[in-house]
């Protein structure tokens, strides 16, 4: 039994069998099982799998070499093509397991909805043969609509082998799943032939002699027909006949039993002559197989001539062709099916989000009853942006799949998997113009471990700080890729512990905190380590028993910084030219003895500010 084995070219498997049986000779005996690695065997005599329906693999011989060897692998298999004239793009394959009449509705989903701009009409002109042909607009490029069709389409799809099979133990009654490499796998097939030729070579010896058995005991009564005849006419019934067979000629019961049961006819002089010759070929046929059972050498010779008649008999061209050249592989690109444009990403604290190419003033922007405008920032349309939420994971999509229009806009949740309660805590815009300027060498970590340089930065770093008073530092350039659904981590909050801020970073700014017990604290960003990955988080400001944070931003300039109010009704901003900055971790400046911070004022962040594009 096998799990998600990829079809394979009948003649190419035979010939790496021939070849693992005896394909060269070694002092005139062949090798019975070489100790074969699957580098010989690909892609000498095995290129690749072969599918029924074509196509073109594009895993490189070391690739594929790496599966067989490994026992799994993705196969990367798309369909084929070819250009008729300047105007038509023939498909005349498609990947295995793909049906023509969903791939070309498909295509032609994707055409009528204006995705591909090369291609003005598809259909179907199948026959026997695949032939789906695509009508492309004139001085379109062809590699271009292919590239995009073969990324959003099954045109190009990936099969993961898994060489995963019962192989025997040494228990003959129980086999044990194992993965196995190419040559495994062979080994332990060629190993079951040769058992399949050595029980049938003992059952047909079995069988012939049973009939040599029977053969001899007619042998014996053919010079003595006429006491024969005499006894079976004076014995009481068959079962007399029989004993007195046995006794007079010594048959076995088997012997004297076939023969009581054989017509007159066969007592006739050709029939006598028939039974001598095939208890000839029979004696003869016998020994040749004896002598097969006494040789496994011999034996071996049967399984190798029973492999050539089976490929000379089934086996055909291959069908996929193997072509792991950048010359056979299309990149695509989405920036080259999107238009470059200004935009403004509009994002609410309840996470709605919708684009708009301008807007008068923040009081005209519509959004729901309730909701609270949280972000406005710049963009074009082949950049992305990224969502961080107060669970610590990234979403982040292409600006040009935001939906475009004066309304309410679109919900996160139908953009990617949001958990329950799970909200927006920040937002960044991969748009250079209007990310945090950063030193691209900047200098080492006030507290570098082990004297290494901060990573370089092609976007600059996010900061994100969780409830608990932790904070976090890494690179914000994993998190410019779109990501899938379920988003990326970039922080690990403890449990009971959210994320409440996350912002982008050039590393001078410093980081203005407050707690719901009265203290405030400002340190530098730069204190703050940074990880390759998502993390749990340094200590970013102390904090005492029942206490939490309760909001923070960062700053350059020295008069803003966060702004709160106090239970009292008094307003402050947390910044440098009235509390002196001090080291991460540190309680902070208790700005309140009777009474708590009551609330942070937030306000939208707007990058840029209106007429600044």
């Amino acid at each position: 039994m096998a799990t998600n084995i990829p079809p394979h070219n009948l003649g190419e498997v035979i010939d790496a069998a021939l070849y693992m049986v005896g394909a060269r000779k070694r002092r005139g005996s062949y090798v019975t099982l070489p100790s074969t690695h699957t580098r010989t065997l690909v892609p000498r005599f095995i290129k690749g799998p072969d599918f029924p329906t074509g196509g073109r693999i594009l895993n490189t011989d070391e690739e594929l070499v790496e599966i067989y060897s490994k026992g799994e692998g993705p196969i990367t298999l798309r369909g084929e093509w070819k250009k008729e004239g300047a105007t038509r793009i023939v498909i005349t394959s498609i990947p295995y397991a793909v049906t023509k009449g969903d791939l070309v509705e498909r295509i032609a989903e994707h055409v009528g909805k204006g995705r591909v701009p090369q291609i003005n009409d598809v259909r179907d002109e199948s026959a026997t043969d695949v032939r789906i042909v695509l009508e492309l607009k004139r001085g379109a490029s062809a590699d271009a609509a292919m590239a995009y069709l073969c990324k959003h389409t099954q045109l190009k799809t990936r099969f993961h082998a898994n060489l995963t099979c019962l192989v025997p133990t040494d228990n003959p009654q129980v086999a044990t799943p194992e993965k196995v490499n190419l040559a495994d796998s062979l080994r332990h097939f060629l190993a079951f032939r040769l058992t399949v030729v050595t029980r049938r070579l003992r059952y047909t010896l079995e069988q012939l002699e049973k009939r040599i058995h029977v053969l001899e005991g007619f042998e014996k009564i053919f010079d003595a027909l006429d006491e024969f005849i005499r006894i079976i006419r004076a014995s009481g019934n068959k079962a007399d006949a029989g004993q007195r067979l046995r006794h007079r000629f010594r048959l076995t019961e088997i012997q004297a039993e076939a023969i009581l049961e054989s017509k007159l006819y066969r007592l006739s002089q050709m029939e006598i002559a028939a039974i001598h010759t095939e208890l000839a070929e029979k004696r003869r046929d016998a020994a040749e197989i004896r002598l097969l059972l006494e040789s496994e050498d011999a034996r071996w010779k049967v399984v190798r001539e029973e492999l050539k008649d089976v490929r000379k008999k089934y086996a055909t061209p291959r069908r996929s062709t193997v072509d792991g050249s950048e010359e056979s592989s299309y990149e695509y690109a989405a920036e080259d099916f999107i238009v470059d444009e200004d935009t403004f990403l509009i994002i609410t604290r309840d996470g709605w989000v919708k684009r708009q190419r301008s807007y008068a003033d923040t009081a005209t922007i519509r959004i729901r009853d309730g909701d609270k405008i949280g972000w406005i920032l710049g963009g074009r349309t082949r950049n992305t942006v990224a969502f961080f939420t107060n669970y610590g994971r990234a979403y982040t999509i292409r600006v040009e799949d935001v939906a475009s229009t004066t309304g309410y806009g679109d919900p996160l949740q139908k953009y990617f998997s949001l958990a329950d309660k799970e909200r927006v805590v920040g937002v960044i815009s991969f748009d250079r113009r209007f990310l945090p300027r950063h030193k691209p060498d900047e200098e080492l970590l006030l507290f570098p471990r082990n004297g290494k340089a901060v990573p370089q930065a092609s976007f600059g770093y996010l900061v994100a700080f969780s409830r608990c008073g932790l904070a976090t530092r890494m690179l914000s350039d994993p998190f410019a890729e779109p990501s899938t659904k379920v988003g990326r981590m970039f922080m690990r909050p403890r449990t009971g512990d959210v994320v409440l801020y996350a912002a982008a970073a050039g590393g001078d700014e410093n980081a203005c905190l407050a707690s719901r017990g009265g203290y405030v604290l400002i340190f530098a960003v730069r204190e703050i380590p940074v990880v390759k990955s998502a993390a749990k988080g340094v200590i970013g400001i102390g904090l005492g028993k029942n206490d939490y944070l309760m909001g923070v931003t960062l700053s350059k300039l020295a008069r803003s910084g966060l702004e709160i109010e106090t239970s009292r009704g008094r307003r402050e901003i947390v910044r440098t030219t009235k509390f002196v900055p001090r080291r991460r971790g540190a309680k902070g400046q208790q700005i309140i003895k009777k009474g708590r911070i009551k609330r942070v004022i937030v306000r939208p962040v707007i990058n840029p500010r209106k007429g600044t594009r």
